[in-house]
């Protein structure tokens, strides 16, 4: 139980992500998948580096996209996606890699350490989201303003490109940093993040029919999808 629960936390950060990049950015990101992988595949060097390779990818899909609609920015999100696993192909030149992990006990369980990590951290984005979002009366209104229509939020004076690129940058740092921890101890290949990346999109996808409850339904919508599976 305690496993699922950790894992609960941490698909549920990342569909955070997944729709932040949907309603704020206006793309469906479908470079995750291989920016989670990145990180598993980056952490055989160190695990520091994962959240800054994740920026400057995230950052350039901001800049080659910002001036598209949203179909197209998901194709580009793709492309780039494409980009990526061909280049671990290339750089790694093996197909498949184990990562090492480490293992300790929490209250009598069995544990990867690295696993632990990744959803301590998941638990922190969560509950800091969730905090700006009830806390923070003002800024929720323009970020749901954004989500609504970027083109009056910009009437409004909001800065609605500048929102999308932080976004954009610390959603793409936030899955390569997870990718590095909750890889740890698997065997991985240039496409084993799909299956993470579709599994946060079915969770976000679930809690975004909710609309305005969607960020605070996100956790209990992961644990019951991650308890049924």
């Amino acid at each position: 139980m305690i496993s699922l629960f950790f894992s609960a936390l941490i698909y549920a950060s990342l569909a955070l992500c997944v729709l932040l990049s949907y309603r704020v950015a206006k793309v469906v990101n479908l470079s995750f998948g291989s920016i989670f992988t990145l990180g598993g595949y980056l952490s055989v060097f160190s695990l520091f580096i994962t959240p800054i390779f994740g920026a400057w990818i995230g950052l350039l899909l901001h800049i080659g996209s910002k001036r598209m609609d949203a179909s197209k920015a998901t194709i580009f999100s793709l492309g780039i996606a494409i980009a990526i696993e061909e280049a671990l192909r290339i750089l790694f030149r093996v197909e498949n890699i184990l990562l090492d992990s480490r293992i300790f006990y929490f209250f009598g369980y069995k544990l990867v350490f690295e696993h632990f990590l990744a959803s301590m951290i998941s638990a922190t984005f969560l509950i800091l989201f969730l905090a700006f979002e009830l806390k923070k009366p003002f800024s929720r209104l323009k970020l749901k303003v954004i989500e609504e229509d970027i083109e009056n939020a910009e009437l409004y004076g909001i800065d609605a490109e500048k929102a999308r690129a932080i976004v954009l940058v610390i959603s793409s740092a936030f899955f390569c940093s997870i990718g590095g921890l909750y890889l740890s101890g698997r065997v991985i290949s240039p496409t084993i993040g799909w299956l993470y990346m579709i599994f946060s999109l079915f969770i976000a996808t679930i809690a975004n029919v909710f609309r305005e409850k969607a960020y605070i339904l996100l956790l209990p919508t992961s644990f019951g999808v991650c308890w049924l599976v």
